[in-house]
């Protein structure tokens, strides 16, 4: 079964993730290395632009942005929006994936890997929010 549904979902989730996000630990640690990172999924198709350069309007230190790679990525990660559901759970081995061709990246990637340790946050807020999507009527599942 397919991680999600369809693009509109993946939106749905993302945004939800990037509001819970916003002043999360991962999102200050992008902010202080002024990284912006994106993710372009495939099947369906979505880029995720986490900008840690832009403060939001809220003065978050993190926006998130769908279908615009701007400002310029630092670094891009490219692969299947299943891939992106595993490593969004937190059962994806990065390094690994990149290794073996699973996910494709382009730009500062020793970089942006320096911000993985701060990812567990992230992690549990999304697996939360699959969860909370679970009880609700014609939602993916994993």
């Amino acid at each position: 079964m397919a991680a999600y549904r369809d693009r509109d979902e993946m939106v749905e989730i993302f945004g939800i993730l990037g509001e819970r996000a916003a002043a999360s630990r991962a999102a200050v640690a992008l902010h202080d290395a002024g990284m912006v990172v994106s993710f372009v999924y495939h099947n369906p198709d979505l880029v995720l632009t986490m900008d840690g350069l832009t403060p939001g309007d809220d003065e978050n230190p993190m926006v998130m942005r769908f279908d615009a790679q701007e400002p310029a990525p630092d670094v891009t990660f490219e692969c299947s929006a299943d891939v992106g559901h595993q490593f969004w759970s937190g059962k994806l081995d990065v390094p690994q994936a990149l290794g073996r061709g699973i996910v494709k990246a382009r730009g500062s990637i020793a970089k942006a890997l320096k911000l993985l340790p701060m990812m567990p946050p992230l992690y549990e807020a999304y697996r939360g929010l699959m969860e909370e999507r679970q009880g609700q009527a014609g939602t993916i599942g994993a």
